[in-house]
């Protein structure tokens, strides 16, 4: 038997030193049939489809053409001269690591890291890899009798050193972006059917997901029907007899007892929205794409015209399914929005948005009702701060701000300008009048409704950092929340009963996606979740950790601890925050991935500064002309509040970053203070007047951020409370990120710091990434950010650079 020389990994001190792999930690299959190794054209492709098959899979027998095979340790392993052997270990750095991989013993072995081909070096294979776990497989077609088999790595420099890991592995971005969630849910109205939208991520399809759509019995969760992807509109019939759904601009009516499809039109390009009326008649939305002035110029008709699509015009239109006729209900040259529809009154509820810069937020909502029998129009009224509208028992529900309907839901402290982020809850009668205020006392923002058959409200709101379900209570008054396994609800769905059932997806601040039934006032069932995507692997430990702010509020957060955590040691800390009046939601894992950031040995604080709706009117009026003014006296504050809560951070590595709003904070906060020691913007804002006149929501944005204010009315607010004005008080380094099609805090707000602190010689660095908008969304692209992101701050908080300049290598 041949003899193997591997040992166990251990440490060393120069570079360009091999340090052997451990057999016992390696797995080994083979001798595989030689037919196998026959060359060809195809060999690469065969042998990826191969380690693509076979790396990850955790079962301890293989079958190749029929033939089992074990895999078994590296130590109980004998090679063949002429055979195929496939060998696999796991590999775990605690840093960004560079070095070769050198294999003797073997003949024309192929390497595989995380499934990519690894390239020849000078000494073996070139190795690159990122805080974690990463698994490497070997296929080579036989071996060498005059060579022992060994695998070695050798550092780039004496720092990088790998080892090899058994059991848990660390959370990674791959398994944040890739896992499988629910994408989408509706449910029949008599709870029988659901159906059920998943998604999900893999290297070979890259940033098209993989999805599906599944019609179940809800009772057993049986799937009736399967769809690749998601049917546009789908829709159950009032009688629950039929799914409405569209196929190729189509309607198709599927029979939910027989299974058996029918096409109900013709093409219907751009119809979107399909609602009953009845089980015999379907009202929808029909859109007519808006012309541009020709290929010189374009002569701007109002702010507004800067957004896509706000020259189009959309109407509604009834269908009757029976006879496949189509009429149409509205006309004007504003689009009508379907709000609602109301069988015993045969009426649809209806809104336009109104150009009218008159009052904050710049903007109104015309509010109509259309009688069916007759197609006449009435206007129920003009409304500031409006969100939406439903048809109750005995008049409408509304949702709408503080200031909707003239202040009637006003709940703020004398000298405070109320937030209409802050969604409330109204009753109003069919006329427009009589308005009540249903929320005032009720902290939570409320989002979106759902109004049962009893006139109670099935409600989505922001409860602080979360983000459940309500039932409200209407002959009682009384709201009561109902999801409590989640903390955030992402998707739901809910029969109109009175003892409603329930379908709701959703994850913890440290659970991922889960997707739940419950009927209400009864204990949730759990039908699914995506636990099998993060098998083991370590979760971050969560910790809440509030503090109470100079005005003695407390002010809620959270802190992300690393695996292992030695209190004995110093760790380096990420600050994170929005401010832009909404709450940094508690959810698994987001655009800003806390867990992860965590598992690559960060301490994590989250916290939710003044300002933000879900703590009541008080709490969320404090951002309105302040940019910036509380909301950084909290975060410094907490900030230093964490740092005494927790010893084991060290106080001179402390990174802070937000996004949007966010981003405007962290190059506020970087002229105010001195304790970050490194700053990261992601669409920030340097300066509120640019903001506001370019962005595509800047001015209707500061018609409530800035309520009153104007450059010309308070140059103050628009000068000193702008980041970029302030430029020569930043004293660390800040990298700038943005999207360069970015319409909604346009790029040029990244490109006035950057320039500022170029100019003055300080430490900036920015990137643009092509083609993006205000968010990232993309896998590719967001992997790329993501270890932007931690490479810039394992650079300046870590003290290793070695990433950073693997992402962006010094120009020569």
């Amino acid at each position: 038997m041949k003899k193997t020389i591997l040992a166990l990994l251990v440490a060393f001190s120069a570079p360009l030193v091999a340090a052997p792999l451990h057999n016992d930690n390696i797995q080994a299959l083979g001798p595989v049939d030689a037919g196998l190794l026959q060359d060809g054209p195809h060999q690469d492709a065969i042998y990826h489809n191969l380690q693509t098959r076979l790396a990850n899979d955790k079962a301890s027998k293989v079958k190749l053409f029929g033939k089992a095979y074990n895999w078994q340790s590296l130590s109980q392993f004998t090679p063949d001269e002429k055979a195929l052997s496939l060998y696999k270990t796991q590999l775990s750095v605690d840093r960004y690591t560079q070095g070769e991989l050198v294999v003797t013993g073997l003949e024309k072995p192929s390497l595989y890291l995380n499934g990519e081909k690894l390239a020849k070096g000078d000494k073996g294979f070139k190795l690159a890899m990122t805080t974690g776990e990463h698994s490497l497989f070997v296929l080579a077609s036989g071996s060498k009798t005059d060579e022992a088999l060994a695998f070695d790595f050798v550092g780039k420099t004496d720092s990088d050193q790998v080892s090899q890991t058994q059991g848990n592995k660390r959370l990674s971005a791959k398994q944040l972006f890739d896992a499988e969630v629910v994408s989408g849910l509706s449910l029949s109205d008599n709870g029988d059917y659901a159906l059920v939208s998943y998604k999900s991520f893999n290297d070979d399809k890259g940033d098209s997901p993989d999805s599906r759509t599944e019609l179940v019995k809800l009772d057993g969760m049986q799937v009736v029907q399967r769809w690749d992807g998601s049917p546009s509109g789908a829709v159950f019939s009032p009688d629950n007899q039929h799914l409405l759904f569209s196929k190729d601009n189509k309607l198709q009516l599927l029979n939910l007892k027989n299974q058996q499809q029918t096409t109900l039109t013709a093409e219907l390009k751009d119809a979107s929205g399909f609602t009953y009326v009845g089980n015999d008649k379907l009202v929808f939305s029909w859109n007519k794409e808006g012309k541009d002035d020709g290929k010189l110029v374009k002569h701007f008709q109002a702010l507004e015209d800067r957004w896509s699509g706000w020259r189009d015009n959309s109407q509604l239109y009834l269908l009757d399914i029976a006879s496949g006729m189509i009429r149409q209900l509205t006309k004007d040259s504003a689009s009508s929005h379907l709000l609602d529809v109301d069988e015993k009154r045969g009426a649809l509820l209806f809104s336009r948005s109104v150009v009218d810069y008159s009052q904050p937020p710049h903007g109104k909502t015309a509010l109509f009702e259309l009688e069916l029998a007759s197609g006449t129009e009435r206007k129920i009224g003009d409304y500031l701060a409006f969100n939406d509208a439903k048809y109750a028992k005995n008049g409408l529900y509304v949702i709408g701000g503080p200031n909707f309907a003239g202040g009637v839901g006003l709940n703020v402290s004398a000298g405070l300008v109320a937030n209409d982020y802050d969604g409330q809850l109204y009753h109003m009668d069919y006329q427009g009048e009589q308005i009540k205020a249903l929320s005032k006392d009720f902290d939570p923002a409320i989002s979106s409704m759902q109004v049962q058959d009893n006139d109670d409200l099935l409600l989505s709101v922001s409860k602080a950092d979360r983000s459940p379900l309500f039932l409200f209570d209407v002959s009682k008054g009384k709201y009561q929340e109902l999801t409590e396994q989640l903390d955030v609800v992402r998707y739901w769905a809910a029969t109109p009963d009175d003892k409603a059932e329930l379908l709701y997806a959703g994850t913890t601040a440290s659970r991922p996606q889960a997707l739940f039934k419950q009927r209400v006032g009864r204990k949730a069932e759990k039908l699914w979740d995506s636990m099998g995507s993060y098998t083991d692997t370590r979760i971050p430990q969560l910790e809440e950790f509030n503090f109470v702010n100079a005005e003695g509020v407390t002010i809620e957060g959270r802190v992300y601890l690393p695996h292992n955590l030695d209190k004995a040691a110093k760790y380096p800390a990420l600050v994170y925050y929005y401010g832009g009046t909404a709450p940094v939601s508690r959810a698994f894992t987001g655009r800003y991935p806390f867990n992860h950031w965590a598992a690559n040995g960060y301490v994590v604080y989250v916290l939710q500064p003044t300002g933000t709706y879900g703590f009541g009117q008080d709490f969320s009026a404090k951002h309105v002309n302040a940019w910036g003014d509380y909301t950084a006296k909290d975060i410094i504050d907490g900030t230093k509040a964490f740092l005494a809560a927790h010893p084991f951070v060290d106080a001179d590595k402390v990174g802070h970053l937000g996004a949007s709003y966010g981003g405007f904070m962290t190059m506020y906060l970087a002229t105010q203070t001195d304790i970050f020691a490194a700053s990261i913007s992601h669409a920030g804002i340097s300066n509120l007047t640019s903001y506001w006149g370019q962005g595509w929501w800047g001015a209707m944005y500061s018609g409530v951020a800035s309520r009153g204010s104007f450059p010309w009315n308070n140059t103050d607010l628009y000068s000193q409370h702008s980041p970029v004005f302030h430029a020569d008080k930043v004293s660390n380094p800040m990298l700038l990120i943005h999207g360069d099609a970015d319409t909604n805090v346009p790029p040029g707000e990244s490109q006035n710091m950057y320039t500022a602190l170029k100019l003055l010689g300080k430490d900036v660095d920015l990137v643009e990434y092509k083609g993006d908008n205000h968010h990232i969304l993309a896998r590719e692209k967001t992997f790329h950010w993501w270890a932007t992101m931690l490479a810039y701050f394992d650079k300046h908080l870590k003290g290793q650079p070695q990433w950073w300049d693997s992402l962006y290598p010094a120009a020569e």
